[in-house]
Parts: C-alpha cells; structure tokens; sequence
C-alpha cells in the first residue's frame, strides 16, 4: 500500500480516521489545508493581485547575449501574457502565481504555444518599478527536446493598481 507523502508507514498505521469523532477532525484538518491565508502568502499563490495592472516595457534575450528583443510584460486580471511571444508565436495568456519575499514580488508562469507542443517556463521579480528575470523555453518532440535559456529585464510603464 502507498502512503502519503509526509506520512511515514508506522505513523500512517497509528493514525484512525473512521467513526464518528473523527468526522470533525477531517473536517477541521481539510478546512485547515485548503483555507486561504493571505494573497500573498510566502508559498506561491494563484491570487495575483499586487501585480494585476502593471505592465512593463522590456527587453529579452539569450542567456550570455544582449537582449535584442523589445517586450512588453502585461499583468492583467489575474493573466500574465508577453506580447512579443504572443504576436510571434502564438503564446497564450495564462494565469500566474506570485509570492513575496523581502526582496520584492516574485512572478511564475508556465505559458503553452497554442501553435506547438512549446512551453515557456517565466520566473522574475519586481522590485518597485522594475522587473528582471529569466525563462525558459521548451519544444519536445518524440525524437528530441531543445532547451534555451533567456533573461529579461524592464521597467513600469502602466500601474492601474498605485
């Protein structure tokens, strides 16, 4: 038999959860794992909205080159889309998780090519009105996979949200 992750097997052979006394502890322990926090919570977060209207001019390229490519990184109700990877191949807007830390606000988003198996794998962080960051481009094919790593970097163009 599997075990949960986390559980080891002797604690997971103590552990009884049937009968009625026990209805209320799940109960309490599914509230307890599924309630929300705060938005921007320490672990990632599909509730976006420190970023939501915020767009920033930017510009990207190869990791060890110069960025050669003009973007514009859009946040917008609850989507992150690169408008330059949207115009030249079809990238779609997708949902993003976000997370503080001390530093900053850090962005994910894992961005499928609607024209290809593609995906595109964004981290950054937004530090007051700039953004920098790095992602990562994926094409599989049955016969083989191609991986290219770019940076970004750019600055606040539009805040809906001050």
């Amino acid at each position: 038999m599997e075990h949960s992750p986390g559980f080891t097997p002797c604690l997971y052979k103590r552990l009884s959860f049937s009968g009625p006394s026990h209805r209320i502890l799940w109960l309490v322990m599914l509230l307890a794992i599924t309630y929300p926090t705060h938005p921007l919570a320490d672990e990632q977060s599909p509730l976006p909205m420190a970023l939501d209207g915020k767009s920033f001019q930017s510009r990207l390229g190869p990791v060890g080159q110069p960025a050669d490519v003009d973007d514009l990184l859009v946040f917008e109700d609850g989507y992150f889309v690169s408008r330059e990877c949207e115009r030249r191949c079809g990238y779609a807007k997708v949902e993003y998780w976000l997370r503080t830390r001390e530093d900053g606000i850090e962005m994910r988003a894992e961005v499928p090519c609607t024209d290809s198996g593609a995906m595109m794998y964004w981290r950054g962080t937004v530090r007051g009105d700039e953004i920098e960051g790095s992602f990562t481009w994926v094409n599989k094919r049955w016969y083989w996979t191609f991986e290219k790593e770019f940076w970004f970097e750019g600055r606040l163009v539009k805040a809906d949200n001050p």
